[in-house]
Formats: structure tokens, sequence, C-alpha cells
């Protein structure tokens, strides 16, 4: 676990000089990670249920692929190499073969995936032969063992088809179905519960009050989360801003729910009572100032069995925090291993002074291709943690490395695909 990280300046937008005081985001992530209370439990799934699940543990194969040898295309399996055969006997997928093996100048009709006869030394393809009633002349020379995929070369038994700690997909689902495996042990749904924070925010639909502003954190981060077949999310709703009772309102939460993702009450306001809250209600918080722009003000916690993580209240700020710190702490209690996001190289189709000791995160479109080959990045919007709408028609986000004093068009940055982003 990292060093414990310094107390929160008074104002989180206001970054120390050339980020001295913060901390990187690989620190962050390993303060999330380290805690998360390892893997949930284990549960076992037909395999026609495991799409997007994390596997529990290494699943071996109980059957050689392919089963048997067999032909890898239409033609003939021969006995022999010689140019002249006598065809004997048409074999196709699903046969169970011949009994009698082939002798040296004789053939057998065969199609792909049926197997080979006992005495064939290999397969010439329909396309390579003339056939004349029956006998059949090779248009070439052929070497043994050509077009016959043989017993066990794929994979043999006992052999490792699925390791543990792997998001399942379809070809998972493929490779344990040809081995005859039925169901596995996967890793449970964790169960994430999401709670905004705030006396000013409304849920969307409700008509808004002088000085009120609708709910936008937890819709974004449920539809952000909800589509991970790993996670079992629950709709913790608003908590005000009352000490005692957002204390109460994390206990239940933390009796409910794996982790607990919060948004807002991360800073040091007088209104922010998150910190309190959670160590009146018996936990432990860390409090982190994270070198990147938006998002620095980061909490990171433990209360009960549940893993915490406060994220600010602005919403594209609550993103990037979620995206590069928040997001490692699912991913351990899943059982999955780390997955740094690691930005594409880009040329800036823009100008603007560097970040200072932060590094910046900002909405970007994909404007074509620089002589280099690379993607040309251009920002979108003027910035700020609380602008939504720039996100709306970017691509991704363009990444601007900490310390850089300007960047000129042209200049290499980074890039951070929506895609490869938004999946756990």
């Amino acid at each position: 676990m990292s060093a414990a990280p310094p107390a929160l300046a008074a104002d989180p937008c206001d970054a120390p000089r050339k980020g001295r005081g913060l901390l990187t985001v690989e620190q962050a992530q390993g303060l999330a990670a380290g805690l998360a209370d390892g893997p949930v439990g284990v549960e076992t799934l037909p395999i026609a249920r495991i799409a997007g699940r994390v596997s529990a543990e290494p699943v071996t194969s109980p059957t050689p692929l392919p089963p048997f040898d067999h032909s890898a295309m239409d033609g003939y399996a021969l006995a022999s190499l010689g140019p002249d055969h006598v065809v004997r006997g048409r074999f196709a997928a699903g046969s169970r073969g011949a009994r009698e093996p082939l002798a040296p100048g004789e053939a057998a009709r065969i199609m792909t995936g049926a197997p080979m006869p006992p005495g064939a030394v290999a397969v010439a393809m329909q396309e390579r032969v003339e056939a004349s009633g029956d006998r059949i002349a090779l248009r070439g020379p052929l070497e043994a063992g050509a077009n016959i995929r043989r017993r066990g070369e794929d994979v043999g038994v006992g052999d490792v088809i699925v390791p543990a700690g792997v998001r399942l997909d379809a070809r998972h689902v493929a490779i344990l179905a040809a081995a005859g495996v039925s169901e596995i042990a996967v890793r449970r749904r964790v169960v994430v519960g999401l709670m905004s924070t705030g006396d000013e925010l409304v849920r969307p639909g409700r008509p808004l009050a002088p000085g009120m502003i609708h709910d936008a954190n937890r819709p974004m981060l449920a539809a952000l989360l909800g589509a991970q077949p790993a996670l079992e999310i629950v709709d913790l709703g608003v908590a005000p801003d009352d000490r005692e009772e957002l204390a109460r309102l994390v206990a239940d939460a933390a009796r409910r729910c794996d982790a607990l993702v919060t948004s807002g009450a991360t800073s040091v306001g007088e209104e922010d009572h998150l910190a309190a809250a959670v160590t009146a209600a018996g936990g432990r918080l860390r409090l982190a100032s994270v070198a990147i722009k938006p998002g620095k003000p980061v909490v990171a916690g433990r209360l009960g069995g549940a893993t915490l993580i406060g994220l600010p209240g602005n919403p594209f700020a609550a993103l990037v925090a979620w995206l590069l710190v928040g997001r490692v702490a699912l991913e351990r209690l899943a059982g999955l291993p780390p997955r740094p996001l690691t930005p594409l190289a880009a040329v800036a189709g823009f100008s603007q002074k560097g970040p200072g000791g932060r590094t910046e995160f900002a909405p970007a479109k994909l404007m074509g291709t620089a002589e280099n080959g690379l993607p040309v990045v251009e920002k979108l919007g003027r910035g700020g943690s609380a602008r939504l709408a720039p996100l709306i028609a970017a691509d991704g986000l363009a990444v601007i490395a900490a310390g850089v004093d300007e960047v000129r068009e042209g200049d290499p940055v980074g890039f951070l695909p929506f895609e490869a982003a938004a999946e756990l």
C-alpha cells in the first residue's frame, strides 16, 4: 500500500505548484486496489451464461482437440504417395471410419472433418486429382501427413484452455464447448452501490427548485457499470449533506454491497461530510489529491466488508477519476488483473498552455491522420470539470502530460478512446 497521502488542499481545483504533494495515477491506483478486499466468492455456471463473467480457476481440457485424426479438406485419403490409386470407400464428417486399413495404392473419398481411415498417410485436395471411374491420378507430388489434422494438435488432455482471472467471452465458450466442458467456476457478481451526495441534487425528471440541479453522476455511473456482466448495481439514491444521516446511509450500504461508489463531498469544504461520516460509521478513509485534471480529489477507504471509492461531484471530473483510479478497485474485487489504461500515440490538432503539475484529460475528436501516420486529435469545448456537452461529440480523451509547458499543433499527445476506457 502507498504511503499516507497528504490532506487535500482547501481548493480541490488549485493544483500545487509543479504537482508537488500530489499522488501519481499509479500511486492512486495502488491505494484504491490495496483497499479492495481481494476477489469476491465463486459460483458455478453453465457455459451458456458465462459471457462477461470472470473465471475463478484454471479450466483444463478433458478431451484432446481434435479428438481424432481427420481430414482438413474435401479430397482423397491415400495409403501411399504414388501417382495412381484405386478408390475404395467414402467417408463424410460424422462417419465412424473404416474397419479395414487401406492398402498401398488404395485411396478413399473423404470429406472435411471425416476421420482418417486406417492406413492413410495423406489427403490429396480434390482440385489436385484427376478422377476416372474408380481410379485417381495425382497432378503433383504430395508429402506424408498433408492435409491431416492430428488428434490433440490444438489442445492436449490436461492442457489449460481457460486461465483463471480472465473476462470470458465467445472465444472461451467455443473452446470449452469443443472440449466438452458444460460448466465452470466463475466469480460471483460484484455488488456495487452507487450514491450521490448533495442537498442540491434532484433525480432526473423531477422539477428544479431555485438552486437545485439534476443528478447526472449516478445515472452516468449506472450506465457505465451496469453494462458489465461481472457487476450487480444497486441504486442508493441521493444522500443529504448531513453528517449523521450520511453515516447511517453508508453504513447500511456497506452491509449490502462489496463496493460503494459515491460522488461529491470529497473535498474539505464545510458541507463535504463524507470523510467524517465514514469515520463515524466505523470505517477508515484515505483522502488523495491525484495529479490529474480534472478529477483531483478522490477518496478511497473501507467500511465493514465494503471498499469505498469517493469521486468528485462535477460530472466530467467524476468520470475521469473513475476511469483512472476507481475502476482498479472493482477489477481486484472481480478477480481481474490490473489493466492500465495506456493512451494511444496521437498528434495535437490544437494549441494551448501546458497543464502544469497534473496530467490533463480533455474531450477530443479524431480529425484525420498526420503525415507520420498518427491520428490527429482536436480538443472540444472550453474545458471545465462540470461541462458535459463536449463529451457528446468526442471520440475519447486527449491526454496532455504533466510538466509540458506548451502544446502546439503537431506536438505528440495521448488519446484514450472511449471504447477502451469504458470496459471494466
